[in-house]
């Protein structure tokens, strides 16, 4: 087990090495290289190895001496500079160890050095001990071999080395090997390699006994198959081998002895190529990469031996990414406009661009969704869905209009039906039948079990159900013979055996008229009667039973009679819920008397309850209760109330021989419609479908699940179970019945709108990954959404020198033809057509770009168009802009004014071509990508584009409307108030969609297939309004309000506002000069800028930013916490206004920077104070307020959040999740603002106990590793809270958590804390060099352990319920 280690910039430092192996206590050695990346360690432990480019003098040998099976580390230098591989080589047991050193030279020569660990001047050393001769210049990896011999795996060729032997080598096919693993480690005579292209070699040795050693004698190489492009390989047993992978899918495998089946090779690629089939024409037009191309590869592939067994999916490397909201893709509609207030809606703005976060909705759910992904590389591109909490797979619907209630039973034995029913024949069938209610009748639809392979639903009309009324309620009895039926007019007991009727109860019985609601639960069923009136029967022997009956004094809305305790006993009480009043009453049974006081419903703001208050003050009309429902969730017994408004109300229960008693009374808005509560088992756990608009799961926290039985420190009750919602990824479902079926497990019959449904259900609250596979070595690059159009937009990069689907000379004759359509229509000012065609000539491209548009639904491709020769994407985003009237001298607005625009007669600046005029001045719902040209020769962009497509639903095709040329690269698109926001190399532009000139016409129109059109717009285009110079190379834009914030490539982050100004008209001299003509002629009208405002002056080379929405209102007199009196003291020795400065850029602009040394900054605009006011401010400065080492390369942040932000109700809004981000790795993470200042200081003291106090693996140092670190600085985290650290601590003991929560019990009382605290804080930062000052930090990072309870006057039981409300956030 390898203890602490930590990758810092340069060097991988190794904390401490613990072992319990009996064969490795003798020699416990570590091996590290600086700029390594990977361990070294012997090859009985683990090997890996580590590219590396060393600066420093040598590299360092470490030595571990054991220490009770804790080994410190000792270093040692060798001489090699530029070390490629370590490997330790085999040896005897007596012997001291051995390792190889393959290396690079001064003469750019690399050769192995074997060193061994000796005794020198009474230290180990290590020692020469012989150095091989020069190896081929692409070697990269060394495998040791018995007898100390070297195995050297280059590009093109194995060799096998060794002190005493003759070099022995062979070549291999030419690709570099990225992974390697034995599968024979008694004899060392089988080797997997896997290459750069994703194929599996098989490496066979053939020993020979030479001076009483094993020596290799030949060596041979078989293909075996393709994988993914393994980053590491693992041989388990029986063939099988895990693959793990950075550029694609982790893959379990198993390797054959003989040619698999073509049926089973073809399987798993036949997706990809299908989906980038196009019809003929197209596919002749474009050449290639499509169609022909990967269908001769495919049909020319040689056989495989390999056979993947199972897929694990991962999303690395994650490059680019867009938030997708809840049925934006499910419930598209093509002629759906987008005007300019909704223009932010767009999703997926661009890569280096974040959206407006001011137009972020603050309403219950928020902008919550799921996440598309560009991830995999080389062999294994595609695209990733993730989203989170359900999802419902549609695997039948059906159109029924006016369908108001439905219900499924499963009938254990059903014995005969109508001639119209379906054949059942055996006695020990089971018939699944699904009740649906619609306006004026019963409709019955069913299928018998077992079915086999395919269930075929039917419509079955059995005797004695009274299909001629609708229905109210549906249930099965105890036995699971007898089903109830209740309507209006009566309630029937029908025996499955011959479907007659055994019973029957109407409500004449008790001189009532009508049943108005009604719940089922096994053999107990309770009724209102006429509205007021509460009836209880009982299912006994066949008969029904009227138990008793209560008259109420209001009118009843929904009643429950389900139990507590689920199907373990019956109910022992009857929830109604009232109309006028909105109170939930609890009736006991069977004597139907009120257990407890009417639970009130009118709650105003979803705030808690206090313990022993049960109503807050009245809301509006529509809060009225439409369903109830008592259940069981975790531990703790519920009672759930769903609203017409969509808000649900939670009463957590005491249920006991005393009575019923509410412990805690909650309300959220899980929507805006009315609320329907249905239980349902979900792979083996209780769960509540809440339906509605939004409709969402409830289910208990699977910590406190964990921890049912722990109890409340001095409290001997057991802690309430929280409650926690999934999202449901369909919108508007009214209705929700859970399916019991042997051929359909899991599923669920639905109410969506107009049809019903029969779906399958994910599993709640688990991360789900879908996958869409694109064609080897098509790369995605880009990738945005149009709500508006229900489509993608991906961009992605072909590479056209590996992977062989294409000879050179297709390659060139279809880079040749593609080029000569483009100049046809589009002729390139940058470079001349006759010096690009002479480049292609001397340099055909290593790669191509392509723009393709791609159906939501199915990920199925629409239309794809290639990019110019030597022109790659780089940024794209979906936009609304609005069409800007040419600004005009005032003596020709006239005669301008009385040409209309043919494209507004024509209503062309849509998304779909041909919506009404009064849409008109809006181009809405397209698509603009940005490009580079670098041409050969070259190592920066010359030129590039920007690229305006829309996609025509009706004519179903692509237009591509506009093309605008720029200097250098587009690296940044960003819509911004109709207009559009572009970084083109050190320049910001804002561009807009202007009117042309008069008599100015379109420079083309042309058809290139039938799914793409050029064809520009003939009377508006791109023009540039105004522009901005920048540091040195924009990469990543984001807008807040009138600011842009813009990330530089080395110079930080710098601000900009956004201003409209009137040219002035002529007021006489102004100086010597007097007012022109053409400015006279132009007074008046409306010109734009971008100021600069403000900038980080440190040497920060971003990756990505995004700006922090503003917090609510509600918040902002939460944002500054109370001064604590033991701390005053401190903070007036380091800086007065230190503790406001943690939370004074809540008000002002906030974002999150991203850095490439895989840290995370805060920062924020200083308040605008006037100059010279004393204050200290530099209002043209940037404050950063937080640093965090994240671990990880962070690529692109989005706004948005994976799940619904349903706001605490005992902390509302305080912590909102606002961004999503995605990183070199795979990784997908949240960024909450915190909202509430005290409540962060109470998680930050949380964190710095659990980072002090619980061990962590390895023992390495926490502060250690989220210390902010780069090449220029180095400091300790600050003003972020770890969330999966605070996490953990619901996964502790309760005697740990107390542990936690007081602080160890170390700290001295009184005044002393503060001392104390001072001098560990001044012994921890002078551990550090060039820090923050630190009364920056002191208030919002404590850095030291102390006493929650003591110091924020809080309990433990308030801090669990805090961190609780965390989970929520993802």
């Amino acid at each position: 087990r390898l203890g602490s280690h930590q990758q810092s910039q340069g060097s991988l430092s190794i904390g401490s090495l613990a072992t319990s192996n009996a064969d490795t206590e003798k020699w416990p050695y570590l091996v590290r290289a600086p700029m390594a990346d990977g361990l070294i360690v012997p090859s009985y432990l683990q090997t890996a190895v580590s590219n590396s480019h060393g600066r420093d003098k040598g590299k360092e040998v470490a030595h571990a001496e054991r220490s009770s099976n804790i080994y410190p580390i000792m270093a040692r230098y060798i001489h090699e500079l530029k070390v490629v591989d370590i490997q330790f080589l085999h040896g005897e047991a007596d012997e001291l160890p051995a390792f190889a050193v393959l290396y690079e030279d001064a003469n750019m020569q690399r050769q192995v050095h074997v060193y061994r660990l000796g005794d020198s001047q009474g230290e180990l050393q290590p020692i020469s001990e012989w150095t091989s001769l020069s190896l081929e210049a692409s070697a990269a990896k060394l495998i040791a071999l018995p007898g100390g011999n070297v195995l050297v795996a280059g590009d093109e060729s194995l060799s096998v080395i060794g002190a005493d032997r003759q070099p022995l080598g062979m070549s291999k096919r030419a690709s570099a090997v990225t992974a390697w693993t034995w599968i024979d480690t008694d004899s060392y005579e089988r080797l997997l390699l896997a290459d750069e292209e994703g194929e599996l070699s098989l490496v066979v040795l053939q020993y020979a006994d030479s001076k009483g050693q094993q020596q290799v004698q030949d060596l041979f190489v078989e293909r075996l198959g393709n994988t993914a492009v393994a980053s590491s390989l693992t041989y388990l047993d029986a063939g099988c081998v895990y693959v793990g992978s950075h550029c694609g899918d982790q893959m379990l495998v198993r390797l054959h002895t003989q040619p698999l089946p073509r049926s089973v090779v073809e399987g798993a690629n036949q997706r990809a190529l299908h989906m980038w089939d196009e019809t003929a024409e197209s596919a002749k037009i474009l050449a290639f990469p499509l169609g022909d191309a990967d269908n001769v590869e495919s049909q020319t592939q040689p056989n495989t031996f390999v056979e993947t067994l199972e897929l694990h999916e991962n999303l690395a490397p994650l490059v680019d990414m867009c938030v997708v909201g809840i049925g934006e893709s499910n419930n598209r509609t093509a002629d759906t406009m987008t005007t300019e207030s909704e223009a932010h809606e767009e999703s997926g703005s661009a890569s280096g661009g974040v959206e407006d976060c001011r137009s972020a909705g603050t309403q219950p759910g928020g902008n919550y969704g799921s996440v598309v992904s560009c991830s995999g590389m080389h062999n294994t591109p595609g695209l990733r869905v993730v989203r989170n909490g359900i999802g419902i797979e549609q695997l039948f619907s059906v159109d029924i209009s006016g369908l108001l209630g439905l219900w499924s039973l499963t009938v254990a034995q059903p014995a005969s039906c109508d001639s119209r029913a379906m054949d059942i024949d055996t006695d020990d069938a089971r018939l699944v039948l699904l009740v649906l209610s619609l306006v004026d009748r019963t409709l019955l639809l069913g299928w018998r079990e077992p079915s086999g392979e395919q269930v075929d639903v039917a419509e079955v009309a059995l005797s004695g159900w009274r299909l001629g009324e609708p229905t109210l309620a549906a249930g099965l009895a105890s036995d699971r013979r007898h089903v109830v039926q209740a309507t209006s007019s009566a309630i029937v007991l029908i025996d499955s055996v011959g479907w007659t009727v055994q019973a029957e109860w109407v409500p004449g019985e008790i001189g009532m008229s009508a049943i108005s609601a009604v719940s089922v639960s096994g053999d107990q069923v309770a009724a209102a009667i006429d509205g007021r009136t509460i009836v209880y029967l009982e299912v006994r022997q066949g008969a029904l039973a009227c138990v008793g009956h209560r008259q109420l004094d209001n009118v009843v809305s929904c009643i429950d009679v389900h139990s507590w305790h689920g199907v373990a006993g019956p109910a022992t009480h009857v929830a109604v819920g009232m109309w006028s009043v909105n109170d939930v009453c609890l009736l006991a049974l069977p004597d139907l008397v009120t257990a407890a006081p009417a639970l009130s419903l009118r709650m105003s703001q979803g705030l808690a309850l206090p313990a022993s208050a049960i109503g807050l003050a009245s809301t509006g009309q529509d809060s009225l209760p439409r369903s109830v429902l008592m259940c069981t969730l975790g531990n703790t017994p519920y009672l759930l109330a769903g609203l017409g408004d969509g808000r649900l109300h939670q009463f957590a229960l005491s249920v006991d021989a005393d009575g019923v008693s509410v412990r805690e009374h909650k309300s959220i808005a899980l929507g805006s419609g009315p609320l329907g509560l249905t239980p349902f088992v979900n792979h083996g756990s209780l769960n509540v479908f809440a339906s509605s608009d939004h409709s969402a799961v409830l289910f208990a926290d699977k910590h406190q699940t964990a921890h049912s039985d722990a109890h409340i420190s001095g409290s001997s009750s057991p802690r309430i179970s929280k409650l926690m919602y999934a999202n449901v990824d369909v919108l508007g479902i009214k209705r929700m019945a859970p399916i019991d079926s042997l051929g359909l497990p899991m599923s669920m019959c639905l109410a969506v709108g107009s049809q019903m449904w029969i779906g399958l259900a994910d599993p709640v609250q688990r991360l789900h990954i879908r996958s869409f596979a694109l064609p080897r070595w098509a790369t995605p690059h880009r990738i945005a959404h149009s709500s508006t159009q229900g489509v993608y937009a991906v961009a992605t990069i072909h590479s056209l020198d590996t992977g062989g689907s294409l000879t050179s000379t297709a390659r060139e004759s279809a880079v040749w033809e593609r080029f000569a359509l483009v100049e046809r229509n589009v002729q390139h000012q940058a470079i001349s057509s006759k010096s690009l065609y002479n480049m292609i000539a001397a340099t055909p491209p290593a790669e191509v770009g392509r723009f393709t548009i791609m159906d939501s639904q199915g990920m199925d491709v629409l239309a794809s168009a290639l990019l110019l020769t030597y022109e790659m994407p780089e940024s794209l985003c979906a936009a609304s802009l609005r069409c800007l009237q040419r600004p005009i001298p005032n003596a020709d607005a006239t005669a301008e004014a009385q040409e209309a625009p043919a494209s507004l007669a024509n209503s062309s600046h849509s998304g779909n071509l041909g919506e009404s005029d009064s849409m008109a001045q809006m181009l809405s719902g397209v698509f603009v990508l940005g490009t580079s040209i670098v041409p050969p020769g070259e190592d920066d962009a010359r030129s590039g584009r920007i690229i305006i497509c829309a996609w025509d639903a009706t004519q179903r095709h692509m237009r591509i409307m506009c093309t605008f040329e720029v200097v250098g690269a587009v690296y940044a698109l960003v819509p911004f108030r109709g207009m559009l926001l572009a970084a083109t190399n050190g320049q910001l532009m804002l561009l807009g969609w202007q009117r042309r000139a008069v008599g100015a016409k379109a420079n083309y129109t042309t058809k290139v297939c039938d799914s793409v059109m050029f064809m520009e717009d003939p009377d508006y285009e791109l023009v540039l309004l105004c522009s901005q110079q920048t540091q040195i190379t924009a990469l990543s834009i984001s807008v807040s309000g009138d600011y842009i914030i813009v990330g530089d490539i080395m110079s930080s982050a710098s601000l900009y506002r956004y201003e409209e100004y009137v040219i002035p008209a002529s007021s006489g001299n102004r100086g010597n000069l007097q007012q022109s003509g053409s400015e006279a002629a132009l007074a008046g009208q409306i010109r734009h800028r971008l100021v600069p405002v403000a900038r980080d002056y440190s040497g920060v080379w971003t990756t990505a930013v995004a700006s922090v929405p503003p917090p609510l209102a509600q918040n902002t007199a939460r944002l500054y916490p109370n001064v604590i009196d033991a701390e005053t003291g401190f903070l007036a020795r380091q800086n007065a206004t230190s503790y406001e400065r943690a939370f004074r850029g809540a008000l002002q602009e906030r974002f999150v920077v991203a850095d490439a040394y895989n840290n995370i900054i805060r920062m924020a605009r200083a308040e605008d104070r006037a100059a010279g006011d004393g204050s200290g401010v530099d209002s043209e400065r940037l404050y950063v307020e937080g640093r965090w080492h994240l671990g990880d390369m962070v690529n692109v942040v989005r706004q948005g959040s994976l799940v619904m932000d349903i706001p605490d109700p005992e902390f509302p809004g305080f912590v909102r999740p606002v961004l999503v981000y995605g990183t070199l790795h795979g990784a997908i993470g949240v960024i909450a603002s915190v909202e509430d200042g005290r409540l962060g200081r109470v998680l930050d003291r949380l964190q710095i106990n659990m980072a002090h106090l619980i061990p962590t693996p390895g023992l390495w140092d926490y502060g250690q590793w989220r210390g902010y670190s780069s090449d220029q600085r180095t400091s300790q985290a600050f003003g972020f809270l770890d969330g999966d650290l605070i996490e953990q601590f619901l996964d502790l003991s309760p005697e740990t958590q107390q542990l936690v929560f007081s602080g160890g019990s170390t700290l001295l009382p009184g005044e002393a804390v503060a001392e104390a605290e001072h001098q560990m804080k001044s012994e921890f930062w002078a551990s550090f060099s060039r820090v923050e000052a630190e009364g920056d930090v002191a208030v919002f990072s404590q850095m030291a352990v102390s006493d929650i309870g003591q110091r924020e006057d809080v309990s433990l039981d308030y801090v669990v319920r805090l961190v609780e409300s965390l989970t929520r956030l993802h």
